[in-house]
């Protein structure tokens, strides 16, 4: 089975041959692709075309052209104009993902656009607040798409698709509910295959008894990327990308009552690749307080040239994400949020609680759709001072006996923390 790729070893920064290999991949794509009449493009493209367009936006045709320019320095690629660009954009939105252990083919938007998110132009066009809401229309209507049959077009056994044997192992699909004997092993969509659920939750997912109601799972299955002792409640101005700040966190104002049980708290990130599980549940046994999504980025990065891997707390301050509070049934544990965010393709953070449900630890509470995705909980460090997360040797990251493992991996099946 070939090795499994950690995010950080697959979006921390690109070694030269790498980057070349993500340039050639960018290439083939654009080859391989119709070339249209920009009247020909997808409408969420178009939308973004004619935007960009409009005389007081001169500014953002200066970033694109700007950023195209420094990403041919680096590496010669296929998309040399704005029209190239945009081309580009509507090619990975007719793009399926597929199966590549190292997740580039299966990521076409962030293969496309990562050259130009590492260079200052790119980043100042991508962080433009203006900019946001066509990226979000060009991802729902990239969603949209992997809802369909047509997106099955690489969920077969065929060598190299998403049911082959390599793939069947590597993503541990027996470990999953499929049928190995039905056309697409039975999913309707790819976003029904990736949000596939376990044959036997019970079996994958084990919860030890926990006769003091003290015990806390982690929500999600993922690499550990940063516990944080200290969070804060509002950033000041030299923010690194580093440090959790609770008002844009939770985007909540700094008066807000929902903020004061996390004010110098503990707080945890946990990241998901794509071969990971995706789906949410609840930490803790208690009700829910609050649910709501807040619309974000979905290709920005902290500054120029740093780190992608490494600015996942930054990424969860302004990208799109949901924020859900609980309130635990034991006051020993006190008060629980999460911050669950879509990283690159991700479009959709889809919670399936509502305010004033009632949960049991464990409960699944909602799910990613397609993408790389990472959460972030946070804890009242007065009630729970320290975590207790661990590797297992014999459960791994999912991998189905396969002796691979990859560090820092949260076992939702143990218990990730307690109560005093």
């Amino acid at each position: 089975m070939k090795k499994r790729v950690s995010y950080f070893e697959l979006l921390s920064k690109v070694r030269p041959a790498q980057s070349a290999e993500r340039a050639l991949e960018s290439n083939r794509l654009f080859a391989e692709s119709p070339r249209k009449h920009p009247k020909e493009l997808a409408p969420s493209v178009q939308a973004l075309v004619e935007f960009v367009k409009r005389p007081e936006n001169d500014f953002l045709r200066i970033y694109i052209g700007s950023m195209l320019d420094e990403a041919n320095q680096k590496n010669p690629l296929n998309i040399k104009t704005p029209a190239d660009f945009f081309q580009q954009l509507d090619n990975a939105l007719y793009s399926l993902p597929k199966y590549d252990a190292d997740f580039m083919a299966a990521l076409p938007f962030y293969t496309v656009l990562q050259p130009f998110m590492e260079n200052g132009p790119g980043w100042a066009f991508f962080t433009t607040q203006s900019i946001r809401p066509y990226f979000a229309a060009i991802l729902k209507a990239y969603h949209d798409k992997l809802e369909t049959p047509a997106s099955l077009a690489y969920m077969n056994d065929s060598y190299g698709n998403w049911l082959s044997a390599d793939a069947r192992e590597y993503l541990s699909l027996d470990d999953y509910v499929y049928s190995p004997s039905e056309p697409h092993g039975g999913f309707k969509s790819w976003n029904e295959f990736f949000i596939r659920k376990f044959k036997d939750l019970d079996a994958s997912r084990p919860i030890a008894p926990d006769p003091s109601g003290k015990a806390i799972i982690s929500p999600v299955d993922g690499q550990v990327f940063k516990i944080s002792k200290q969070v804060q409640r509002e950033s000041t101005f030299d923010i690194k990308g580093e440090q959790y700040y609770l008002t844009d966190l939770l985007n909540e104002p700094a008066d807000s009552p929902l903020l004061k049980p996390f004010i110098n708290g503990l707080a945890v990130q946990i990241v998901l690749m794509p071969f990971n599980y995706h789906r949410w549940h609840s930490p803790v046994t208690g009700k829910i307080k609050k649910v709501r999504t807040v619309p974000g980025f979905f290709f920005a990065q902290p500054a120029p040239d740093q780190d992608y891997a490494a600015s996942f707390p930054f990424l969860s301050h302004v990208n799109t994400r949901t924020v859900l509070f609980i309130e635990s049934a034991n006051p020993a544990i006190g008060e629980v949020a999460m911050v669950f965010v879509g990283l690159t393709e991700v479009s959709s953070c889809v919670a399936t609680v509502k305010e004033g449900d009632q949960v049991q630890r464990g409960d699944e509470i909602g799910h990613f759709a397609f993408g790389g995705s990472t959460c972030c909980t946070l804890f009242d460090r007065s009630k729970i001072a320290s975590l207790s997360i661990t590797d297992s040797p014999v459960l791994g990251d999912g991998g189905g006996g396969s002796g691979e493992q990859l560090d820092n991996i949260v076992m939702v099946r143990q218990n990730i923390g307690a109560a005093l």
